[in-house]
C-alpha cells in the first residue's frame, strides 16, 4: 500500500468516529492478528467489547483486504447495537512507522481512551535463515516498546492526557526455559525462570526461535525499565498452542472449503496436527495449552487493574503437566471416532495409521511430572482456567474435519 493511500485510509477512520459523536472509551492494537492466536484475541475482543471501542488489526499488507473482509462478515453475525469497530491495516514488524500510523490512529479517535497493544506478531517455524529471523523477531519487541514510548511522550505533550497505554508481550514458555534446562527451584518451572541457554545455531531452528522468544522478552523488559516513560507492560509466555479456530461467520459458511480457506489463518499447530492423524510423522509428548484459553488471558491481561510500582507482570500459560505421546494419540483417535458417531459422516482418516515417539522421555522434567507452576496465579489473577487436554485435540480435530481450516 503507498504512503497516501494508507494516510488516507486512516484520516477516514479517524474522521468517521470524529462525526459519530461517539466516545470510546478504549482502543485494542492486535500485531499478526491473521495469525492463530492474533485471530483469536480479535474474536474474544469483538464478542465482549461495546459498539464504540475500536480495535486495529495489523497485519501483512497483502492480507489486508482479506482480514477486513473477515472481520466484517464477524460482525455482521452481531446485532447493530453490539458491534465495535474493526479496522485492519498494513503492518510490518520492522517498520516501526506502520506501528506508529495506528497509534496516531487509535489516539485521534479517541484522544483519552486507554490504548492497549497485544503484540503477537513473531515468525515461528523453519525459515531459510533461522538466525535472521531470530534477530528479526527480537528487533520487533523492541520497536514495539520504543514506538509506544515514543506515543505516550508525544501524546502527554499534545494533549496533556494522562490515559494509561499497555503493551500485553505475546511471549513463550521458550523464554522461560530451554531444552533439559534445569529449573530454578529442581522441581518445576515458574515465572521466575529464564531461558539462559538457547542460542542462535543456524543448524537449528528451534534453538533460534527459543533464544528470540527469551531474548524479545527481555529487551521489552529492559527497555521498559530503563526509560521515565510509564509504559504498563505483561508478558505471557503460552507452552505449545493448539486447539480450533475461532468459528467461521455465517457469511463464509455457505462458501466452498477453497473460498472459506481463503479467510483461515495458518499455523504450525494445525500443520502438525494435520501430520500427526495422518501419519506423516509420530505424536510428540507436548507441553500444550488451548488458544481460548490464550486469548482469554490476553483480554485479562489487557484490563487488568495494576497496582502502584507493579506495572509489570508475567505469566505462564499451560496445563502444568505434558500427556505422554501415547495418551496424546489415544486423545486424537477418540477425537475423530466421536466426530463420526456424532455427526453420522464418514471421515477419511485411518487413525491405524497415527503412531507416537515413544523414545522422549520429557527432558529435565520427565513425562507426566509437573512441569509448571501456574494453575492458581492464572484463575486468582486473571480468571483462566485452562482447558484439559483432551478438550483441546477434540474440538481441533472436529473443526478440521468440518471444514473450518
Amino acid at each position: 500500500m503507498q504512503p497516501q493511500l494508507f494516510s488516507i485510509t486512516l484520516i477516514l477512520l479517524i474522521v468517521s468516529y470524529c462525526c459519530s459523536g461517539l466516545a470510546v472509551p478504549s482502543s485494542s492494537i492486535v500485531t499478526g492478528a491473521n495469525g492463530f492466536v492474533g485471530r483469536h484475541i480479535v474474536y474474544s475482543l469483538i464478542q465482549q467489547r461495546q459498539s464504540d471501542d475500536v480495535i486495529l488489526c495489523l497485519v501483512r499488507e497483502s492480507k489486508v483486504e482479506c482480514e477486513q473482509f473477515y472481520w466484517d462478515a464477524h460482525l455482521s453475525d452481531l446485532k447493530e447495537s453490539e458491534r465495535c469497530s474493526v479496522r485492519v491495516l498494513p503492518y510490518d514488524m520492522l517498520d516501526v512507522g506502520t506501528l506508529e500510523s495506528a497509534l496516531q490512529a487509535a489516539s485521534r479517535v479517541s484522544p483519552s481512551s486507554k490504548i492497549c497493544v497485544y503484540h503477537t506478531a513473531s515468525v515461528f517455524g523453519p525459515t531459510e535463515d533461522p538466525v535472521q529471523t531470530a534477530i528479526d523477531n527480537v528487533k520487533s519487541a523492541e520497536i514495539v516498546v520504543k514506538a509506544m514510548q515514543g506515543f505516550i511522550r508525544q501524546r502527554r505533550v499534545t494533549s496533556s492526557s494522562d490515559a494509561a497505554a499497555r503493551l500485553v508481550l505475546t511471549s513463550s514458555m521458550a523464554a522461560v526455559r530451554a531444552t533439559n534446562q534445569t529449573p530454578l527451584n529442581n522441581k518445576f518451572y515458574t515465572n521466575k525462570d529464564w531461558n539462559t541457554l538457547s542460542t542462535l545455531d543456524p543448524t537449528n531452528w528451534g534453538s533460534c526461535y527459543q533464544y528470540s522468544k527469551a531474548e524479545s522478552e527481555r529487551r521489552a523488559l529492559e527497555l521498559v525499565a530503563k526509560s521515565p516513560i510509564e509504559l504498563e507492560f505483561v508478558a505471557l509466555c503460552p507452552s505449545f498452542v493448539f486447539g480450533p479456530p475461532p468459528p467461521l461467520p455465517k457469511q463464509l459458511e455457505s462458501q466452498t472449503s477453497e473460498s472459506a480457506g481463503e479467510s483461515s489463518s495458518s499455523s504450525f499447530s494445525i500443520s502438525l496436527i494435520k501430520q500427526w492423524l495422518s501419519g506423516a510423522s509420530q505424536v510428540q509428548s507436548r507441553l500444550c495449552v488451548d488458544v481460548r484459553d490464550v486469548a482469554q488471558a490476553h483480554i485479562a491481561a489487557g484490563q487488568m487493574e495494576l497496582g502502584d510500582g507493579d506495572d509489570q507482570k508475567r505469566y505462564i500459560l499451560s496445563t502444568e503437566a505434558r500427556l505422554s505421546s501415547e495418551l496424546t494419540a489415544e486423545a486424537l483417535k477418540r477425537a475423530v471416532d466421536q466426530h463420526v458417531r456424532q455427526s453420522g459422516s464418514s471421515s477419511d482418516i485411518d487413525t491405524s495409521k497415527i503412531n507416537c515417539d515413544t523414545e522422549f522421555d520429557g527432558g529435565a522434567i520427565k513425562i507426566g511430572d509437573q512441569e509448571v507452576e501456574c494453575t492458581d496465579i492464572l484463575r486468582d489473577e486473571l480468571g483462566v482456567t485452562c482447558r484439559s487436554v483432551d478438550v483441546t485435540f477434540y474440538d481441533m480435530v472436529v473443526a478440521m474435519l468440518a471444514g473450518s481450516f
